[in-house]
């Protein structure tokens, strides 16, 4: 199994946790390492832009049927919704809601009276493929052009690096550029979109196992050479180092290389696929689509979006502990703000033919009992409705082999709730999200609650080892590292012994001291800017068997071992019968300014738990975190 690095933001955030056990009796015995909850394997499939009616469009010119077509007369207060018949595998799916997508700072909270009383109130304020993709991976809603950041610009984690943290393959697959909003959702942090070199090195140099999209310096949108290297969407340092075999991917770019890959002929540990085009795989390419049918038009001679699917499954299903895979059909949405009808069923169709692979790979390398699949959009793009001379909410109509007669009422995005698919392990955990109610949709869920199903089964973070461990913190530089920030802490492994248990009136008082805390900073001015560092310490529950001590009850007061300018200890906290709040939230333990953040700086704390006198007997046990953090 391959071994996994930190996430990339963590790294570059400088954030370092090490845990000092902190126990009232010693030779608590360990738990075992039973690996995470939830499934082995998650694959999200997301078909930009695609809502409802694209699916139903693309689905009338392939098979002369629609699913999910419905007739809305708001005056009337009249819904109807038309006979649909399931003609995608994933419309079979035992899942079926629909979701939100709106972002921090768009329009609020989606209202189902509002979307369906006015036609128009859906097309305004809505969220772009930043922040929806950013929701889908965090968990978090953030404004519109940021990536992986909250509001306040703080990076967040994502399901992929939580799936890296916990021993599983990762990979991000588009038929986009690989650095376009939604796949860097999942492999970078950065307050713009537009910040595209920045983003690619971040998932250069991030925890990925494989990436694959378009977005090639030496093509143009038709598959053609350059006769000068665009640097649009991957910065040269990187390319040079793709291209020189510098990173630790196999790279790949030619089709022949990805099809073998597809077919298990040749299977790298870890795989960058660049398709020879800018921008997309197929939906820029040059033609005039008036009047054809799609495929009528000459396709561009590269993989397509399924083959990138099947090659990435035959990567990541190398490793024993499991898979997150996302795959975007990402030039939907390009088909919907173009208003390209013959082109949307072209991108809307391979997105689907990518679902059936991964069903097949499921049901053929896996199975559903171990495997989660979801299947959903990041926003509606195009406004696409049944055509009306007045627009209202008419259906879809057409036939098997036909462009279907449809209108397209906006040429950005939607705040419309988009479908939702989902099948296989925790299925049923998503369903229950859905408590939302739509008159027209349905139960509906929320973006955020894509990535809450991940990190509620496997966890946000590791428990801190009780026993105590150390661990490094590096800020660098853009560019190359100059220095670093580090901690360690001294007898961390041999935890704290709180004793006494002093009769102190209405309380019984332990005491105990934290261990020697150290912090060592080389960094450049260059690096650290002109800001300095803080450490800061937060308790965990302390408990024996089913009786619990919370983590109010326990306070400290820190001192410095190493006393210099611009440094400076925490406050004391006092525990909650003292009159405090306890460390049950995080409390500083030192800080320093850019004056005395050089050199190595040692700290510690007097640390104090007080209960009332009647608390149950046993061993109780917790976890003190502390962390560091460098200061701007």
């Amino acid at each position: 199994m391959t071994s996994r690095v930190p996430p990339a933001w963590l790294r570059a955030a400088g954030v370092g946790t090490l845990a000092a056990g902190v126990v009232l009796a010693p030779g608590a015995p360990a738990l075992a390492d039973e690996g995470p909850a939830g499934p082995k394997n998650v694959i999200i499939l997301i078909g930009d832009g695609m809502g409802y009616n694209h699916i139903d469009a693309a689905s009338l010119y392939e098979h002369g049927a629609t699913y999910k077509q419905v007739s809305v007369d708001p005056s009337a207060g009249t819904v109807e919704a038309l006979p649909g018949t399931p003609s995608q595998v994933f419309e079979h799916f035992p899942v079926q809601v629909a979701m939100s997508t709106h972002s921090a700072n768009g329009r609020a909270e989606y209202d189902p009276a509002k979307a369906w009383a006015d036609f128009s109130w859906v097309a305004e304020g809505a969220t772009d493929s930043a922040a929806a993709g950013t929701a889908l991976a965090t968990g978090v809603k953030t404004n519109n052009g940021n990536l992986g950041v909250d509001p306040g610009g703080a990076p967040v984690k994502n399901v992929a690096e939580r799936a890296s943290e916990v021993g599983k393959a990762t990979g991000v697959v588009s038929s986009v550029q690989f650095s376009h909003a939604t796949p860097a959702s999942w492999g970078a942090h950065t307050s713009s979109r537009n910040n595209l070199h920045d983003i690619s090195d971040q998932m250069l140099s991030g925890s990925l196992d494989v990436i694959m999209g378009a977005g090639h310096p030496m093509f143009d949108d038709d598959h053609q050479p350059l006769a000068t290297p665009r640097f649009d969407y991957l910065s040269e340092q990187g390319w040079n180092a793709l291209s020189d075999g510098q990173t630790p991917f196999t790279f790949v770019e030619d089709k022949a290389d990805f099809e073998a890959v597809a077919a298990g002929e040749v299977v790298p540990e870890k795989l960058f696929g660049l398709v020879q085009v800018a921008s997309t795989l197929q939906q820029a390419r040059a033609g005039d689509e008036e009047g054809l049918l799609p495929g009528e038009a000459p396709l561009n001679d590269v993989p397509s979006l399924q083959t990138l699917t099947e090659g990435a499954l035959n990567v990541l299903e190398q490793d024993e502990d499991g898979l997150f895979l996302m795959v975007e059909g990402g030039a939907i949405d390009w088909t919907g703000h173009a208003n390209q009808t013959t082109r949307n069923i072209e991108e809307t169709l391979e997105f689907n033919r990518a679902v059936e692979s991964v069903v097949e790979w499921v049901e053929t390398e896996s199975s559903w009992e171990e495997t989660l699949v979801i299947v959903t959009a990041d926003h509606e793009t195009g406004y696409l409705d049944g055509a009306s001379s007045d627009p209202s909410w008419t259906p879809i109509t057409g036939s098997k082999g036909q462009l279907p007669t449809q209108g397209w009422y906006s040429g950005n995005h939607t705040n419309q709730l988009v479908p939702l698919y989902a099948k296989g392990a925790s299925s049923d955990l998503l369903a229950s999200y859905a408590v939302g109610q739509d008159p027209v949709r349905g139960a509906y869920l929320d973006n955020v609650d894509v990535a809450r199903l991940a990190f509620e089964t496997w966890g946000f973070e590791d428990e801190p080892d009780a026993s105590g461990i150390e661990v490094r913190a590096t800020v660098p530089e853009q560019g190359e590292v100059e220095g670093s920030l580090t901690m360690t802490i001294a007898g961390a492994q041999e935890g704290v012994t709180l004793s006494g248990g002093e009769n102190v009136g209405d309380r019984l008082r332990f005491t105990g001291k934290l261990p020697t805390v150290s912090v060592t900073d080389s960094r450049s001015n260059d690096a650290a800017g002109q800001g300095g560092w803080a450490v800061s310490g937060q308790s965990g529950d302390l408990t024996a068997a089913a009786q619990t001590i919370r983590a109010t009850h326990l306070g400290w007061t820190p001192g410095l071992l190493t006393t210099k300018p611009g440094v400076a200890p925490g406050s004391k906290v006092k525990p909650v019968l003292s009159g405090g709040e306890g460390l049950a939230t995080p409390a500083t333990l030192a800080s320093a300014t850019t004056e005395g953040r050089f050199g190595t700086t040692d700290m510690t704390a007097e640390l104090a738990l007080e209960v009332p006198v009647d608390t149950r007997a046993g061993d109780y046990s917790g976890t003190l975190t502390v962390s560091l953090f460098p200061v701007d």
